[in-house]
């Protein structure tokens, strides 16, 4: 048989473009056009193609794992749980897996094994601190769905000492105390997190257009709706503060509490009006009657001044000694809001809770966070 001289190179061309044109039926091209569409969160399009992708290999980790959280965000709770757990056979402790497994977990309001699967990488200290402060701030949300606002508490806490940079665990921190009515504890923490997180995400507009506003708002008008608040008289309260100092100094403390109470009326949003008349009271009567009303004057300083961490340790102090353990619980709890370090509130907030009976996981929690910031201190 003849050939013409162009008739051997032309088949071995088409031969070629054939192949090329069928290309490997590996599946790879649909999983990065699936990456491709999840990235601007055209999910229809990349479940479609991250299944078919899958179907050419069924083992192959990341397609699993991609494919699953798909299905997750597409709210295929079931679908999702079966991929993971298929890829849990092949993630030999990939923590990734892990991570969103306890994830999907969470999703399906199986809140035992959400919180297991948090815990077990958050507690892996051959981690990074940035993965292990990623499973604690999922642990967090956890705790703090099946309403255990300590046990929630410490996760974020202890999220935010392995990683800073962590915004989760800062805007769930915030949220938990704007749920416990700790309004400039809450207010500082979404402040940090607008700070730390990267874009103008929905979550970042939403807290520093609704959120942050609305939080300063309710501030300023529990001050204003204070008792005596519209007819303050700023002046009036100075000089009877002065005047109950002059008095102290010459041991006249009956009187300094006098004066300390004028001052307070004269004006309800002073704090060095609150803690003085408090002060002088624990002195001048020492009843259970007279302590009582100190500590109600020491809390009276606490609301208007929420930083001030000494004083709620005062006012901690002395409901313990009064027998009053659920509001010296309370009192410390704000300290720690103020402090989440100080050793002081930590200590204060242990013995309350134990005494308070009925929270002694929360005391063991709050007593190994403690043992954890002493030794880092060491």
């Amino acid at each position: 048989m003849n050939f013409s001289p162009l008739s051997v190179p032309s088949v071995v061309v088409l031969l070629l473009a054939v192949c090329i044109g069928c290309g490997p039926r590996d599946g790879k091209r649909e999983y990065e056009r699936g990456r491709e569409a999840y990235a601007v969160r055209d999910l229809a399009k990349a479940d479609s193609l991250l299944t078919a992708s899958l179907e050419r290999s069924p083992e192959d980790l990341d397609r699993l794992v991609f494919l699953a959280r798909v299905k997750l965000d597409l709210g295929e709770l079931t679908a999702a749980r079966d991929l993971i757990t298929r890829a849990e056979i092949h993630a030999d402790g990939d923590t990734d897996v892990a991570l969103l497994a306890a994830q999907i977990a969470w999703h399906a309001k199986d809140y035992k094994a959400a919180a297991a699967g948090f815990s077990a990488v958050a507690n892996n200290a051959r981690l990074a601190p940035a993965v292990r402060a990623q499973a604690q701030a999922g642990l967090g949300v956890v705790e703090m769905t099946c309403d255990h606002h300590h046990l929630a508490r410490i996760a974020f806490l202890r999220a935010i000492r392995l990683d800073r940079r962590n915004a989760a665990a800062w805007y769930h921190l915030g949220l938990l105390y704007q749920e416990l009515d700790y309004r400039e504890a809450a207010l500082e923490q979404f402040n940090i997190f607008v700070r730390l997180e990267e874009g103008a995400s929905p979550r970042v507009q939403k807290v520093q257009r609704a959120v942050i506003p609305a939080l300063k708002e309710a501030i300023a008008q529990a001050a204003v709706e204070r008792p005596g608040a519209a007819r303050r008289n700023s002046a009036a309260c100075s000089t009877a503060i002065a005047r109950a100092e002059r008095e102290l100094k010459q041991g006249s403390l009956r009187d300094a509490r006098s004066s300390y109470q004028k001052a307070l009326e004269a004006d309800p949003l002073s704090y060095p009006a609150a803690l003085g008349l408090a002060r002088a009271w624990e002195r001048t009567d020492k009843t259970k009657t007279g302590q009582a009303k100190a500590l109600e004057f020491y809390q009276t300083a606490c609301a208007l001044r929420p930083s001030a961490v000494s004083t709620f340790l005062t006012a901690g102090a002395l409901a313990l000694r009064l027998g009053y353990p659920s509001q010296a619980a309370e009192a410390y709890s704000r300290a720690v809001a103020a402090s989440p370090t100080s050793l002081d509130a930590l200590d204060g907030l242990i013995r309350a809770l134990r005494k308070c009976g009925g929270n002694s996981a929360a005391a063991q929690a709050y007593q190994l966070y403690r043992e954890s910031i002493v030794a880092k201190r060491k």
